[in-house]
Parts: structure tokens; C-alpha cells; sequence
């Protein structure tokens, strides 16, 4: 038996099926290796006047950040804090830069500071004072998963028991016109859990004339959320400070609409997070993807140098406005580095390789952001971050994750009923199939049109954020030029979409803003 030191606090960030009391219970029985595979989405930091431990979920959706030198250790979920308790001074990491503004997400595990590192997921941390001999323990979460034959009915059973473990009474659930949240209600509806539905957009958006049906069909209490240019100025800086400047403000709905829905303190908030980890993600394309799935060296090094070129954030003559180190992330050699990066790491497999992407880069990076948003103001829950699904669904044939194929038998086997609903993009205008047509993909296929709830490209336009930005781009001339950044704006203002630059351009000020202190 592990004898726990005096004074041992507990901290949970997430949540996870033990309380604090029982997880120091479990610590001082077991010690720390006993809590690294919980249920649920959770960080543990365990810490005495002496030692500190902390402890990721396998998934590593919870953000947590350290950074070590010598006898020095200083820890915590924001970099800014982190930077100024260690005495850095602020430093520019250019690679993390360059993922934010190519990728929105970050890599590895890298902060936008080079000495500040995330803590991985899967990870056991131990830092003893005073011999400062940090040890950093990291397991791979699809690495240690069995490989095994599994069925798509195995993956729904799983699912189900996830949503009954963490329904609670009376939850909410965000639910768009997607297959995620459909997932997710389908399995509600099969346990006799009658949701509250939220949805953000307008009036005329897909999601909202989607849900709407939905909600009258099966009785369900709805609210809709609108999103406003207010709402995006003035949550900017709380937003920069819980992402550590890495979600960009085409993103920051994602805390606006949970804090405008009041969901009760206490109250599960479902969310899709980790559903698309069932669908192929990166290149949901049919049988053009098998094909590419059978020369992975050539497909991944043309998917991500296309994908890298195909929407630059900065074009080519405005590259010299930048400062050099950023304008070499940005080049043609940058993103010839960036496309081997990438493919290295979907360790050199295609489809496959691909949802590793998704499952190792994207979600602890991207959608932990998110995350960090929605615990801002609920107690989030995602039904898919359960390992029984994750084990599933990792073990199934390609072809259940082409076209949503497992979202589409999961919603059939769950709730039939909810098949009789449109589809995003889908081939029927009046209801969702059941399995993906042929070519599915392609643009003739793609019949219904989708209308989204993103209003960016105006909100770029209106005055008031014009006058911000112009106001404000001094403030990342260490970055950009504010002479080509005032270009690109009035570019946007004529009517050339310049939306994802500005929205990178306002995320660099909040961020810059945070770090002096004068988020306002």
C-alpha cells in the first residue's frame, strides 16, 4: 500500500466516474497508475508540499501545461500564467504559429511558447521536490487498444451505455442537422431520455429548420441561440485566455452558445465532440479513397500539400509583410515541411492514418478547445470519448466510416423515427438513407443545400469590427505589417473574403492582449 503524503490535494479538471475524495482513496491504495484509465474526459493533478503528479485521460482532451528547467516546475491550464510565474518573458514558437494559421490546431504537444510544453495524453507526470528529476510516462492511447474484430452493433451498444452513464436527469443536448448530435439523440430516445434541445444559428439556417422538425416530431423542449457581432467582441478576450490563443475567432461561438442557452448549473450538456472519429474524416470519399488507401506515401503527401496550399491565410505578396520567421512557416519550403510533418504523423498510412490524425492531433489540440469552452459555463459531456466505443469503432472495416455509414446504422438501430429528417448535403431533400448512395460525394449527389449558421464573412464587414481591428493591429506588428493587415481589411470590406485572415488576425490581438494583462 502506497503510504500518501501529508497535506496531498486532489484536483479534477473534466469529469470522471470517481469523486475527489475516492480518487486520493484510490492514489493512496493503488497509487497514481490506478487512475489513468477512469471513464470519462478528466486531468488529475495531485500535489503536496514535496511531490506533484498529473495524470491525463487517454483521450488528453482536458488541456494541462508544464514547464521544467532544473529545480523548476511550474504548471497549470493557462500559458500566460505559466510564462510569468517562470520569469520567460513571451517568445514566439513559429512552428505551433504556423499549424495555428495553416491547420487551426496545434501539433505534438506544443504551446505557442517554445519552452512551455502540453502535458501529453495518456501521460503520468511526477515531479519530486527538491531533486527536480522530473518523469514523464506517456501511453498511446490506439496503440494499446486490442486489434480485434468488432461490429457496428458493438459500437451502438457502447455508445448507449455511455449516454445512460452520463445523462443525469434532464440533460440538455446540442443538436445541429449533422450525424453527431442525430447519434447522440437516437440513443436518448432508445433509453427513454427526453432531452432539451439547443441549437444556435438563425431563422434560415439548415440546422435550425432541421432541429426545429425534430423537436416538434418527438415533443422535445427546443431553444434556439442567436449569434451576434456583440457576442464575438465581447467574449473575445475570456476566449483567448481559457484556449491560450489557439482556438481562432471563427471558432469562438462554440463558448457563446452554450453561456446564451443557460443550461442549469449541475445539468449534463451533450455535445457530438469525438463522433467524427466513426466517419473518415479527412477524405470521406467513397471508393476513391480505398484506391488512395493503396499507394499511402503519394496520397498523403498530395492530400496534405494540397490541403496546406488550397486556402493560404496569407497570399504571396503579403508574405513579406510578415516577420521572417512566420513568412518561412508560410512558403513553399514551409509547407513542404508541414506536409512531411503531417504525414509522419499518420505514421505513413492513408485512411487509417488519417483518423489518427484526427484522434491524436486534432481532437486534444482543436477540439479540446472547444471543450474548454463548453466547461466554461456547463458540465459538458461527450457519449464518444467512452473507450468501449472508441475500441469499437477503431476496429471497423474503412467502409463503415465512408458516407457516415456507422452514424446512419446507429441512428436505424436506435431511433428509426430520426431517418425521416434531411441530411446535411444528403442525396434525399426529405429524409437521411440508410447507407450512403454511390458517389456520394460528388457534387450532383449532394442535393440539398446547406445553409449555415455562420454569418463571419458579414460580421468581418460591419464597422464595428473594422474599426477594432484597425484599432487594434499595432498591437501584433512584431507578426504583421499593420499596413498589409489594413489592406487585407478593406480587401474584405470591398468583397473579397478575407474571413479566415481577419478571424486569425483578431485571434493574434485578443492573445497578444492577454498577455499584457489588458484583455478589455
Amino acid at each position: 500500500m502506497l503510504i500518501t503524503p501529508p497535506g496531498i490535494s486532489v484536483r479534477l479538471i473534466g469529469y470522471c466516474n470517481l469523486s475527489e475524495d475516492q480518487i486520493l482513496r484510490r492514489f493512496t491504495q493503488g497509487g497514481p497508475d490506478a487512475l489513468r484509465d477512469l471513464d470519462g474526459e478528466y486531468t488529475l493533478v495531485l500535489s503536496s508540499e514535496n511531490e506533484c503528479w498529473i495524470i491525463t485521460s487517454p483521450v488528453g482532451a482536458m488541456h494541462y501545461f508544464y514547464y521544467h528547467q532544473g529545480d523548476h516546475f511550474h504548471h497549470g491550464q493557462q500559458i500566460a500564467s505559466i510564462a510569468r510565474e517562470a520569469a520567460l518573458g513571451w517568445q514566439w514558437n513559429w512552428q505551433a504559429l504556423g499549424d495555428l494559421l495553416q491547420l487551426e490546431n496545434l501539433t505534438g504537444n506544443a504551446t505557442l511558447h517554445p519552452r512551455i510544453q502540453r502535458v501529453p495524453p495518456g501521460s503520468l507526470l511526477h515531479f519530486p521536490r527538491p531533486s527536480g528529476r522530473l518523469r514523464l510516462e506517456s501511453r498511446v492511447c490506439l496503440d494499446e487498444l486490442p486489434r480485434r474484430p468488432s461490429s457496428a452493433a458493438e459500437a451502438v451498444q457502447a455508445l448507449n451505455r455511455s449516454v445512460e452513464t452520463w445523462a443525469g436527469d434532464a440533460p440538455f443536448l446540442s443538436l445541429s442537422g449533422g450525424f453527431d448530435s442525430r447519434v447522440i439523440l437516437a440513443s436518448m430516445l432508445r433509453l427513454g431520455i427526453r432531452p432539451h434541445l439547443v441549437t444556435m444559428g438563425t431563422d434560415a439556417c439548415s440546422d435550425v429548420r432541421v432541429a426545429r422538425r425534430i423537436a416538434a416530431h418527438f415533443d422535445l423542449p427546443h431553444d434556439l441561440i442567436r449569434l451576434e457581432l456583440d457576442d464575438l467582441l465581447r467574449h473575445g478576450p475570456t476566449i483567448s485566455a481559457l484556449t491560450n490563443g489557439t482556438k481562432t475567432a471563427w471558432h469562438w461561438h462554440t463558448y457563446v452558445y452554450p453561456l446564451k442557452a443557460a443550461v442549469p448549473a449541475g445539468t449534463t450538456f451533450f455535445v457530438g465532440t469525438l463522433g467524427e472519429f466513426a466517419r473518415s474524416y479527412y477524405f470521406d470519399r467513397g471508393a476513391l479513397a480505398l484506391m488512395a488507401d493503396c499507394t499511402p506515401s503519394f496520397s498523403l503527401a498530395r492530400f496534405w500539400t494540397l490541403k496546406l496550399g488550397r486556402h493560404p491565410t496569407f497570399l504571396e505578396d503579403e508574405r513579406s509583410g510578415l516577420a521572417p520567421e512566420l513568412a518561412r512557416e508560410l512558403d513553399g519550403e514551409g509547407i513542404r515541411r508541414r506536409s512531411a510533418r503531417l504525414a509522419a504523423f499518420c505514421h505513413h498510412r492513408f485512411l487509417q492514418g488519417l483518423t489518427r490524425y484526427y484522434f491524436e492531433q486534432r481532437v486534444p489540440n482543436f477540439y479540446a478547445n472547444g471543450i474548454a469552452m463548453y466547461r466554461a459555463s456547463s458540465a459538458w459531456r461527450s457519449p464518444f470519448h467512452s473507450r468501449a466505443w472508441i475500441e469499437a469503432i477503431w476496429n471497423l472495416p474503412e467502409g463503415w466510416k465512408l458516407g457516415s455509414n456507422w452514424h446512419r446504422f446507429a441512428i436505424a438501430r436506435n431511433c428509426p423515427d430520426l431517418l425521416e429528417f434531411p441530411e446535411e448535403n444528403g442525396f434525399d431533400r426529405r429524409r437521411m438513407l440508410r447507407r450512403a448512395p454511390l458517389l456520394y460525394w460528388t457534387p450532383p449527389m449532394r442535393r440539398s443545400t446547406y445553409v449555415t449558421y455562420d454569418q463571419s464573412a458579414t460580421w468581418y464587414r460591419e464597422p464595428l469590427l473594422q474599426d477594432f481591428l484597425h484599432d487594434h493591429f499595432s498591437l501584433i506588428d512584431d507578426l504583421v505589417d499593420p499596413a498589409i493587415a489594413a489592406r487585407i481589411a478593406a480587401s474584405h470590406r470591398r468583397g473579397v473574403d478575407r474571413t479566415r485572415t481577419l478571424a486569425h488576425l483578431l485571434t493574434l490581438i485578443r492573445w497578444k492582449q492577454v498577455l499584457a494583462g489588458s484583455a478589455t
